[in-house]
């Protein structure tokens, strides 16, 4: 572990995760590695995912279909499309991460230092949270092996071979490489909302130091408060050009993200709705947990960017409460030019669709409980 520990506990597992299941994609791996990666892809991906989007077709009915499976369909997509561009953009993704530690963005004051530890003790615990929550919508599958019916935890069909009381070595091992598979499926899924999150919140975590300094910028003599403004003016623009490269390789994937995750919302409230939750218990445990994961999807890349767009918006003000007023006019015009800068928040967008933001989150949920509620409306018609 001590090649990844400058950073924090959350990012020492995402690069882990990403090794072990064979996406760590850089141009110097050995050719063990790769080798180990196009086997691993072969039998634990190709394979798995085929089984699942064959049992799409297999459903017993259309209830078992829209309740159990289709919305799976749309976690999966939403998942491939956040890795192809992972793997398609993995070295300037890595860049990416050794900016977060490089010297520029290191913490430059005691306060700072604290600051930084506080809030990214309180990031990582969260993300951990995250990861452990979405594992127990896996796990509690396993109470299907207690409950007589033979049924795999996550598809319908794989591959022809017989399941039943009298295959129950079948059973158990298609069950066991299922689990094996939803396991992989779920930390990957968790591992690329965790890094779009952890650099939105980086950023975050950059304006806020920016705006810190910009308030308590000293004025000595007026060379030396140009040159600092003049660097504060460069800071700014590798914090924004920083987000908008995050926003870049990622824009496309937290749009489809979201939008699934909206629909899954109201698939899984549905089917909770129609369930006993106290006699259908082992039923109700992992779709509860499930929900979670979904809210949380939603909710990581619309606050982070939401935090980014109103710190930045916070940094004319730093300018305004600094000592400008105390250079001579010619360098208080340039510091005049440099607020109608930061005027212009900086916004990150889904699929050129919608800002991340914590009204995004809002109207995502909102229509979601629109989509169930007009569900169960014409449920009760019928």
């Amino acid at each position: 572990m001590s090649e990844f520990s400058e950073y924090i506990l959350c990012e020492r597992l995402t690069f882990w995760i990403w090794k072990i299941y064979g996406f760590w994609a850089t141009e110097d791996e050995s050719q063990y590695y790769r080798a180990y990666r196009w086997l691993y892809h072969f039998f634990f991906t190709v394979i798995y995912i085929f089984a699942m989007f064959v049992s799409f077709f297999v459903a017993e009915n259309a209830e078992e279909l829209w309740s159990e499976v289709m919305f799976m369909l749309l976690t999966d997509t939403a998942m491939f499309v956040k890795y192809i561009f992972i793997v398609s953009n993995f070295e300037t993704l890595i860049k990416l991460h050794e900016q977060t530690i490089s010297e520029d963005f290191r913490p430059q004051t005691d306060r700072q230092a604290e600051t930084y530890r506080r809030q990214f003790t309180l990031f990582s615990n969260t993300m951990v949270a995250y990861y452990i929550c979405s594992l127990v919508s896996v796990w509690t599958h396993l109470e299907l092996l207690f409950d007589g019916r033979f049924k795999l935890p996550f598809s319908n069909w794989f591959y022809w071979v017989p399941m039943g009381e009298d295959t129950l070595t079948y059973y158990h091992l298609v069950f066991a490489y299922e689990m094996f598979g939803m396991t992989g499926h779920c930390v990957l899924n968790v591992a690329a909302d965790s890094q779009i999150a952890y650099l939105i919140f980086t950023a975050g975590f950059q304006l806020d130091n920016l705006c810190d300094k910009l308030v308590n910028l000293s004025v000595p003599d007026s060379a030396t408060y140009v040159e600092k403004a003049k660097y504060q003016r460069a800071f700014i623009d590798a914090i924004e050009n920083f987000a908008h490269k995050v926003e870049e390789i990622f824009s496309l994937a937290v749009f489809l993200q979201i939008c699934a995750s909206g629909i899954t919302i109201c698939a899984v409230m549905f089917r909770l709705s129609e369930i006993n939750l106290v006699k259908d218990l082992g039923s109700a445990i992992p779709m509860m947990f499930y929900l979670m994961a979904m809210l949380g999807q939603i909710l990581l890349p619309c606050l982070v960017g939401n935090e980014v767009t109103y710190k930045s918006n916070q940094l004319t003000n730093a300018l305004f409460k600094s000592d400008w007023l105390k250079l001579p006019v010619a360098y208080r015009k340039d510091m005049q030019r440099f607020m109608l800068r930061t005027n212009k928040p900086i916004t990150l967008k889904a699929g050129n669709f919608f800002n991340y933001n914590l009204e995004t989150f809002t109207s995502t949920l909102n229509t979601a409980y629109t989509i169930y509620a007009v569900l169960k409306h014409r449920e009760k018609g019928t």
